[in-house]
């Protein structure tokens, strides 16, 4: 077995604070919160698009949608 990677295994262990208390420092807590409010808004937007998008369209009759119609269907032919 090929242990060549040990050495820097152990010295990146020495590196490691035993208390377990490392602060994430406000530039990063920063990012996150932008995170946390980006994604706030784009779920926001997602849902006022989902429902404008479960109203009929303009022009579209309410009743008749159980035959959508193709183009083709009109009795116009030459």
């Amino acid at each position: 077995m090929d242990f060549s990677y040990l050495p820097s295994v152990m010295i990146a262990a020495e590196e490691i604070d035993p208390e377990g208390n490392q602060s994430i420092g406000w530039l990063a807590g920063g990012f996150t919160l932008l995170l946390f409010i980006v994604v706030a808004l784009l779920l926001w937007s997602f849902a006022r698009m989902a429902r404008r998008a479960r109203e009929p369209w303009q022009g579209e009759d309410e009743q008749d949608t159980s035959s959508p119609e193709t183009p083709g269907d009109d009795d116009t032919t030459p």
